[in-house]
């Protein structure tokens, strides 16, 4: 069954970022963001997303600082068997100029988006990675992968993938990785603890937290198994000990002399290991009279193993 798009983990971490975003300049700096991974021409501005969040988020935003809300379009593009695709446009000069003004920018090319954010203050650069994060940005449920990515839209240059993995190391010292997939060229993170900051970067400290937790939870059912497996290792050896030993008492039992053939040492250790067939060596030395080391009682049965050898060869001969 298709996993609800309110059900996803991406879904609650877009929506945990989106709220984040208070105040005059850290909206300005997450509609900067936004800005950076749409498609702007000189016809205007066009902000492409399959998630309501985020279209709502840049909606309020926009919304903020032009004049006239009629000049912004909203169409709904539908997908059989794939989450709507929403396209928020924002045309006319004077929409335009306002959001230019209140950004302080030039123009709305990459290159002058991408040097405005780099004079961000450390307080609103995160607000920023928040809005390129909520437009092309992607973070798997820790409960399957560690694994966040952001893909840059198919019609940006190198300019746009190289600048936001400049700015994350500059600013925050995140060395994402480099991919290309299809007609996407993505930054990504494998490592847990860069998620983790990623995510707390952007205001999603929830996320990071479940990440943290999920992390945790993991190691110790890592290492529960691990003891697991170890302690049916050393079960089974012990098993195996235990009827070898068994089965030399046997031969012995069944030769013409029996136990009889044997010391008082010995004999003693067959007949516990009759009594006990269950036990580790070291509980059965437990019940020797004087008390015995297990390298003692380890000692008496490679005795008697001997002696079953030497008793079947007999036969043989």
């Amino acid at each position: 069954m298709k996993v609800k798009s309110t059900e996803s983990f991406v879904y609650k971490v877009k929506s945990e970022a989106a709220e984040s975003v208070s105040g005059r300049k850290k909206s300005d700096a997450c509609l900067l963001g936004m800005l950076l991974m749409s498609e702007n021409s000189d016809a205007g501005i066009v902000y492409g997303t399959d998630n309501e969040v985020c279209k709502d988020l840049f909606i309020r935003l926009v919304r903020h600082v032009i004049p006239d809300n009629n000049s912004i379009g909203e169409e709904i593009v539908r997908h059989r068997g794939r989450f709507p695709e929403y396209k928020i446009s924002v045309s006319g000069k004077e929409s335009t100029n306002a959001i230019l003004t209140r950004l302080d920018i030039a123009s709305l090319d990459c290159t002058e988006l991408l040097s405005r954010a780099d004079k961000l203050a450390d307080s609103n650069f995160g607000a920023f990675m928040t809005g390129v994060f909520l437009s092309g940005g992607r973070v798997t449920d820790p409960q399957r992968e560690y694994h966040l990515e952001i893909a840059v839209p198919k019609s940006a240059d190198d300019g746009l993938y190289n600048g936001i993995s400049e700015l994350l190391e500059k600013h925050i010292g995140l060395v994402a990785k480099h991919l290309t997939r299809g007609e996407h060229k993505t930054l990504y993170f494998k490592d847990s603890e860069n998620i983790e900051d990623m995510l707390t970067l952007i205001g999603a400290t929830g996320a990071s937290l479940e990440v943290m937790n999920t992390k945790v939870y993991k190691d110790i059912r890592n290492r529960a198994n691990r003891a697991t497996n170890c302690d049916t290792a050393n079960l089974e050896r012990q098993n195996i000990s235990a009827r070898k030993q068994l089965e030399a008492i046997k031969v012995i039992e069944n030769s013409p002399k029996g136990l009889s053939q044997l010391s008082d040492e010995l004999r003693e250790a067959a007949n516990l290991r009759l009594k006990y067939p269950e036990y580790a060596l070291s509980d059965l030395a437990a019940e020797f009279n004087p008390l015995l080391s297990r390298s003692g009682v380890n000692h008496r049965f490679k005795r008697l193993i001997e002696i079953a050898d030497s008793i079947n060869k007999s036969k043989e001969g």
